[in-house]
């Protein structure tokens, strides 16, 4: 009984957040906190039915920088440390694959930090909880594995992602430095870089490095696209 009363508070909690919370039947040109995902529709615009990674897609619709890319038949991984995240993402986004564990630069187990069910701001680094954090901290065990060993577990093995999105809260560079770049080179990239000199963060030496060129900013996300690639 308790297991039935669970289940069906758990469906009546997303539906509530999906239609009412998130007016998900309201068409909308924008799903990005800032637009980023008409400029990343833009720059991949001759793709079609193209593969996207999300590590940290927080929501299926709010501040989401892949569903409009779902909207236009792409496909993808969609990875995140809360659970309740990825029921809605397995409510709105059933095609894709929702993972429910910590990217890392290791395939182990991690203490990731958080205040609510549902929230934007879930970390694996104890400093960046401290920081942005107020009020009680909650603390939970979690499977953390590398983008690489996820993808060489998926359907997805071996084919290059075409847009790789990180939003993992202070762990972006250990997530960018799990992927192997030989075999899943993403052709564009959105990471969030929080230093005030983005020009001499280890995320930009990193994708700098690898033949990446930033193109676009926002306050926090900057998008990096493949040297290598032609996207016209």
């Amino acid at each position: 009984m308790n297991n039935f009363i669970n289940k069906l508070y758990k469906k009546i909690h997303i539906i509530q957040n999906i239609y009412l919370k998130n007016k998900f039947l309201l068409k909308r040109k924008t799903y990005a906190m800032e637009g980023e995902d008409l400029e990343i529709v833009k720059i991949l615009k001759n793709i079609k039915n193209g593969f996207y990674v999300d590590a940290g897609g927080y929501h299926p619709l709010d501040r989401n920088n892949t569903y409009l890319l779902y909207k236009n038949n792409w496909r993808g991984i969609n990875i995140d440390l809360s659970e309740f995240s990825i029921d809605l993402f397995n409510f709105i986004r059933p095609d894709d694959i929702n993972i429910n564990v910590a990217v890392a630069n290791n395939d182990d187990y991690v203490t990731f930090f958080y205040q609510k069910k549902l929230s934007q701001l879930t970390t694996i680094k104890k400093n960046i909880a401290d920081q942005r954090m107020q009020g009680l901290i909650k603390e939970q065990q979690i499977k953390s594995n590398k983008l690489t060993t996820i993808l060489n577990n998926s359907k997805y093995k071996n084919r290059k992602i075409d847009f790789l999105n990180i939003d993992l809260e202070g762990a972006d560079f250990d997530a960018l430095k799990s992927l192997d770049f030989e075999i899943y080179r993403p052709k564009l990239v959105c990471v969030e870089i929080y230093d005030e000199n983005i020009d001499n963060s280890n995320i930009n030496i990193f994708l700098k490095d690898l033949n990446y060129t930033k193109i676009w900013s926002a306050t926090f996300s900057h998008l990096y696209t493949d040297n290598f690639v032609n996207f016209n």
